[in-house]
């Protein structure tokens, strides 16, 4: 220990000394380190953090599919409690919840809050303990109405409340209805869906608030509730598994007519963020954005090993002096080892400085939407160790082979050299890794470039809609008490006034936004369509609208008719489908006056009036999935949550406050949120800014990565030419053009620069198949931005070259033959 200490005062006194280079070190490390932990912290959010409850390793996510259907994490409260009942062995518990928006009124005062609607066991399952108060028993929640009680999540209760304990016990109303507010969720407890902060809790029996179908806790057709288990000690997955099979059979068997061929499948709880899929596509996303980053760092520490490479020649003297005073090898590569080691701990602190910056920034980021989302990018142990790991690693590898060679050196030949000696070994060493650097930055700045290529097809696609001079404006009559009578009568007013007003061209209410959030879907029984053998029924989604929808969003009615005020509650339920559903459905048919029925409402039979163009509601991209429309005045009880939507003539932000004015005077309680215009709304995950946080984080690392190989072959061609003086006052002064001086400079620039090209082009290659799935409409091998960013870096790195031939070629033959 005294010799490791001696050896780090030793290098903090010799790295003092050389501040210029030492600065220049720690920043280019910090750079690597910083992205490297900024894109760490986000991974272990999404990714690593365990739930904020006791044994959060042991709970997994249950989902089911059919034979043929999609994967669903969705279950009947019939199946849940089948499915609890059946696995005592196997689980310690089994709990649920289904996710709400509703309306929180506390003296007067309205709010809009996240609630969870969870099974009495919940917090019990979970091991969680109030802050205040008491939780949910067992027992409550068990009949749909009763127990109108309810617990505040913990920043809720600060941020609303300022941490009153006096709220519990406080009647309250939600969506209008008495509740009683019982208690307050421990502090660092926001819910079981990791990227939500669950502002409240009410038992599963209160989603009656929701407007839920009837039948809710015995139909097996009404899946809105998703289900978590937690394992007993020493049982497997694949125990899991083998137990969850036999459930699927004994489900199927029991209501053949919902749970055919059903599969029941069991995944640990953080691969199923945000929802449970098989090779879920944020782990893989996570890798790849993991790998470049990776890359960056490998690229500063190939930067500061050309640095020390360079040291490591300047102080083989030193080394020598100090081998010739008897320090072994060993101590000697320790020593170097240290201050290499001391310069990525340095590193690595500005770099977390730098990390938390970058935390924090795309935290920044609007996601368009009024839920509570939970981007918490807090620096934990995981990000601390990591950081920490990174930068040991680094100092290792920046320091080993500089401090090998420059303990290797021969002693008698240093000490008698006089000063110059013989560079090539080094020069190889440093030439090698600036086309390492060539390679990485080429690799990094292709996927970039294919990432914004991505995003400019996405830019440029059809939508089947006209998103331009659109307002929206979202609300929810249901969360200040309004029945269906109310809530239509309302929707009927409010469209009257809001036509009325000056400037607007059209206006329309739907419960569904492109790009949103919402999803409405269900499955259907259609009329003459019988699925493959062995496959449920069909999905599909839907949305609830108003007349004059089609008219305001600009989506053509290609056969059939549009909505009209008298299709209402007492006439024949219709629909209009879009061109997919009909060709999936009545291929080479007319479907017009054809038939189907909803799951969820079997009672009543929906007949086609129209068929829509087809319009991008899930995704920026890919095949058009069925979907349907049906009229609000008919379907009210689905889902009162609604959007107003006004197409303007003028600027539609002009018309924001006029219209908010108008929902105010007919319903002076009601929140209105998400008010954006429509152009604004595609800006979500679902819809554009996706393809904008993958474009921008890529692009960023491929300018890091740039930036650090321009310094790279900078650096290298110069000291080139400066090791190379003597020579070049030769030629010189044998005749030789300076333009030749130049040539040879640039010929040995061009050589690195064009083995680091080819090598990169083979890599981006490799890692554009992987990034290839989160590219749409761009391919992995898309020329254009393999000849763009080639043609670029082969530009950057020539004029990098350019510089040190350019002073190469100056040179005074006189002064070069007396260079040393």
């Amino acid at each position: 220990m005294g010799s490791l200490w001696q050896d780090m005062r030793y290098g903090i006194r010799t790295l003092a000394k050389n501040r210029s280079f030492t600065v220049i070190a720690i920043l280019t490390l910090a750079l690597g380190i910083g992205a490297n932990t900024a894109i760490f912290s986000m991974v272990d959010t999404f990714l690593l953090r365990p739930l904020p409850v006791k044994d959060a390793a042991r709970i997994v996510v249950l989902a089911s599919q059919q034979k043929g259907g999609p994967l669903l994490n969705q279950f009947s409260m019939a199946d849940y409690r089948d499915i609890k009942s059946q696995t005592n062995y196997t689980f310690s518990d089994v709990v649920g919840y289904q996710i709400g928006m509703d309306g929180l009124s506390v003296n007067g005062r309205p709010d809009r809050i996240m609630t969870n609607y969870v099974s009495g066991n919940f917090f019990s399952a979970l091991q969680v303990n109030p802050a205040y108060g008491r939780l949910f028993l067992p027992s409550e929640g068990e009949t749909l109405g009763a127990d109108p009680v309810m617990v505040l999540g913990y920043d809720y209760w600060m941020s609303h409340f300022s941490g009153d304990p006096g709220i519990v016990g406080q009647k309250v109303t939600v969506d209008g209805k008495p509740i009683t507010i019982i208690g307050i969720a421990p502090k660092g407890f926001y819910g079981t869906y990791s990227l939500l902060d669950t502002q409240a809790y009410l038992p599963i029996g209160m989603a009656s608030l929701e407007n839920v179908p009837d039948g809710f806790f015995v139909s097996r057709k009404v899946r809105n509730f998703t289900v978590l288990a937690m394992l007993r000690d020493g049982v497997s997955l694949s125990q899991t598994q083998a137990t969850l099979s036999v459930v699927s059979q004994r489900l199927a068997q029991q209501a053949p007519d919902a749970d055919k061929d059903i599969t029941v499948s069991a995944y640990p709880e953080r691969l199923a963020r945000p929802q449970p899929i098989p090779n879920n596509p944020m782990v893989v996303i996570s890798g790849l954005f993991m790998a470049l980053a990776a890359l960056v760092l490998v690229l500063a520490c190939v930067n500061v090993a050309n640095i020390l490479l360079v040291r490591s020649k300047a102080r083989e003297r030193e080394m020598a002096i100090r081998a010739a005073l008897g320090a072994a090898r060993s101590r000697l590569v320790r020593q170097l080892l240290t201050e290499s080691i001391l310069l990525a701990l340095g590193g690595g602190i500005a770099g977390i400085l730098l990390g938390l910056w970058g935390s924090r920034f795309i935290a920044s980021i609007r996601l368009q939407t009024d839920l509570p989302v939970l981007l918490d990018f807090r620096f934990d142990w995981r990000v601390f160790t990591f950081a920490f790991a990174a930068a040991l690693f680094t100092g290792i590898i920046v320091g080993l082979v500089p401090a090998i060679r420059a303990s290797r050196g021969n002693l008698n030949a240093i000490l008698h050299e006089g000063g110059r000696g013989t560079v090539g070994g080094h020069q190889r060493m440093r030439s090698t890794l600036v086309v390492a650097q060539v390679a990485g930055s080429l690799m990094l700045l292709i996927i970039a470039g294919l990432f914004v290529r991505s995003l400019q097809k996405a830019q440029k696609i059809s939508l089947g809609f006209d998103p331009s001079h659109v307002l929206n404006l979202s609300m929810d009559p249901n969360e200040i008490g309004y029945n269906e009578s109310q809530g239509l009568k309302f929707s009927k007013e409010l469209l009257a006034r809001i036509r009325a007003l000056p400037g607007v061209g059209s206006a329309s209410l739907a419960s569904m936004v492109p790009m949103g959030y919402y999803n409405n879907f269900d499955s259907l029984q259609i009329a003459g369509y019988q699925p493959p053998p062995g496959q449920p029924a069909p999905l599909a989604s839907f949305n609830l609208i108003t007349p004059g929808y089609f008219e305001t969003l600009k989506i053509p009615v290609m056969q059939g008719r549009a909505f009209t005020d008298a299709d209402d509650a007492k006439t024949q339920h219709v629909a209009i489908i879009n061109e997919a559903m009909a060709k999936r459905f009545w291929s080479n048919q007319d479907p017009i006056g054809r038939e189907f029925q909803m799951a969820t409402d079997p009672k009543h039979t929906i007949q086609v009036v129209g068929i829509a163009k087809d319009s991008r509601y899930h995704g920026m991209s890919g095949p058009f999935d069925a979907f349907f429309y049906i009229p609000l005045a008919q379907n009210f009880q689905m889902g009162s949550l609604f959007t107003l939507q006004i197409r303007t003539m003028e600027a539609p932000q002009s018309l924001a406050l006029p219209a908010e004015k108008v929902i105010q005077s007919l319903a002076p309680d009601l929140p209105v949120f998400d008010v954006k215009t429509m152009t604004e709304a595609l800006d979500t995950l679902n819809g554009m800014l996706i393809f904008q946080f993958g474009a921008g984080l890529a692009a960023a690392l491929g300018i890091l990565g740039l930036s650090l190989a321009i310094v790279g072959v900078y650096g290298v061609i110069s000291y080139t030419a400066a090791q190379r003086t003597h020579e070049i006052g030769v030629r010189l002064a044998l005749g030789a053009q300076r333009s030749d001086i130049l040539k040879m400079i640039l010929r040995q620039g061009l050589i690195i620069v064009g083995i680091g090209v080819a090598i990169g082009l083979a890599g981006a290659a490799a890692a554009g198949r992987v990034a290839g799935n989160f590219l749409p409409g761009v391919s992995p091998t898309d020329p254009l931005t393999y000849a763009s960013v080639t043609l670029m870096l082969c530009a950057v790195a020539i004029a990098a070259c350019y510089i040190p031939a350019r002073r190469a070629m100056g040179v005074d033959p006189m002064v070069a033959l007396r260079y040393e």
